[in-house]
């Protein structure tokens, strides 16, 4: 199955991520990718990720999976561990579905830098809301 569309049209259309600059780069059956470029935006006082940062392209890594059926989902609950930061401009997260039911479908999702170290990873539960139609106009 052929994705594209639904890669341009999320990338498109989803202004949080636009926002965050973040970017769905690959989905395959049961999997999605997403990746980010920082800027001083995304880091803390500290200059380190902001771990808001790494929560939110994980959601979007597991909607993105989870989606790959053809129904909308929306995230009911997460468990998220971090487990270093990194200095790497460039993060990546897949999600990939553990199970999926009915209503409710769960993802795992890791985060690595551009070199590939491990940063965090979590579990998510979402549940689907129905089909997922053409994504809405701005």
């Amino acid at each position: 199955m052929d994705f594209t569309d639904k890669i341009n049209a999320t990338n498109a259309k989803n202004s949080f991520m636009l926002h965050n600059g973040i970017r769905l780069t690959e989905m395959g059956q049961d999997y999605a990718k997403v990746e980010a470029y920082l800027s001083r935006e995304n880091r803390n006082l500290y200059g380190a990720v902001h771990g808001g940062m790494f929560l939110t392209m994980a959601d979007c890594a597991a909607g993105g999976a989870a989606r790959t059926n053809g129904m909308r989902y929306v995230t009911v609950s997460s468990s998220f561990e971090f487990y270093r930061n990194t200095e790497d401009n460039h993060l990546i997260a897949e999600g990939r579905i553990k199970n999926r039911g009915k209503t409710i479908c769960v993802a795992e999702v890791e985060i690595h830098d551009g070199s590939g170290k491990p940063l965090c990873g979590g579990t998510f539960t979402l549940f689907c809301t129905g089909k997922l139609d053409e994504l809405p106009e701005e």
